[in-house]
């Protein structure tokens, strides 16, 4: 094994001259995890200019050889405000003629030792059929969620049909006393009360399923939400989203979102579909779904519509597959105690 050296340190410090070759390393990860044509380089730029959110600490690691190449590279990032201060990420990435040398090993330790003090758990993040998820269970580290990614074929659909079919599924929500509005971007404060617009958010992600996951709930407030979605335009995302509303009380009760980067226009993101629990059962995550599709049909040029699900989400599995979804890859989730993961590594 070659001597290597290992750079770590927040982006600003991070030499600029390594920085073209760790967006092409990043574009590799992205394809190879994935399994479709990445994004541009210039959405690695802009998210590498744009930097991190206040929210959180990132410091990046890069392997170098003798040569002064970058083949590897990785993250540890730690939430510094809201909730779940305890806990940790991180992740790794070595190129493919590199990997069962022990440099992949070397990364993820010294990710792991960054990690500050208040750092007790991680969470670590495979892909299905990867050499990652072969190093993790190697050191024996119980999977606590499994996240299925699925994509629909956008090109396969009847147009016309979907138009009739999102008209049939508003009309359904609105005998059952639901009315359905469209939010672009920010604009959610001029067409709901967004205070509650947060509630119905800040309740849909605490209610998601977390399988042996552990952490705490999710902290949301008008102005935690407002700096996420202003971070996503300034990625260059762009930002749908269909929301239910209750007409006898006028709260927002359900959403479904959906995003669109610039620099990789042919794909679109599905965000969050969730229905507060009081108002589950009238059919409104399927109608939400399909006035998604429809906009997405007749408004954009996306070809492929990705979306991920837990296994036990069961509900949203259906809807899934009346949408024509199809699975394509499988996400491990695994959390760890700190101390007990690098014992493991050394």
């Amino acid at each position: 094994m070659s001597k290597i050296t290992i750079i770590s340190n927040v982006k600003e410090e991070i030499p600029r001259k390594y920085l073209e070759q760790l967006f092409k390393l990043m574009q590799v990860n992205n394809q190879e995890i994935l399994k479709i044509k990445p994004p541009s380089i210039g959405y690695f730029k802009r998210a590498w200019v744009l930097g991190s959110s206040s929210e959180e600490k990132i410091f990046y690691l890069l392997a170098i050889n003798p040569e002064d190449e970058v083949f590897g590279y990785g993250q540890c990032s730690w939430n510094i405000n809201y909730d779940n201060l305890d806990k940790g990420y991180v992740w790794a990435h070595i190129a493919r003629k590199y990997r069962r040398k022990g440099y992949g090993t070397q990364l993820f330790l010294k990710a792991v030792e960054i990690l500050p003090d208040q750092i007790t758990g991680l969470y670590i993040e495979t892909f299905e059929d990867s050499d990652g998820i072969r190093f993790i269970e190697s050191l024996g580290v119980k999977e606590g969620y499994k996240e299925t990614l699925s994509a629909s074929d956008l090109t396969k659909f009847n147009l016309e049909e979907v138009k009739k079919e999102a008209k049939v599924q508003r009309e359904k929500a609105n005998e059952k006393g639901y009315e359905i509005i469209y939010i672009d971007a920010l604009e959610e404060i001029l067409l709901v009360d967004f205070s509650k617009y947060v509630e119905m958010l800040e309740e849909i992600w605490n209610d998601m399923p977390r399988e042996e996951l552990t952490f705490e709930d999710y902290k949301l407030s008008i102005e935690r939400v407002k700096k996420m979605n202003q971070r996503r335009l300034l990625r260059g995302d762009s930002i749908m989203t269909f929301v239910a509303i209750h007409k006898e009380s006028g709260d927002p009760i359900g959403l479904s979102n959906s995003y669109i980067n610039e620099y990789q226009p042919t794909l679109v993101r599905q965000g969050d579909t969730g229905i507060v629990r009081a108002h589950r059962g009238n059919g409104l995550g399927l109608a939400l779904k399909y006035q998604m599709l429809e906009k997405l049909l007749f408004e954009t040029d996306a070809k492929l519509w990705r979306t991920g699900n837990a296994g036990s989400n069961e509900h949203m599995l259906r809807i899934n597959q009346i949408l024509k979804y199809e699975p394509f890859a499988c996400v491990h989730e695994f959390e760890v105690n700190k101390k007990d993961l690098l014992k493991r590594l050394k």
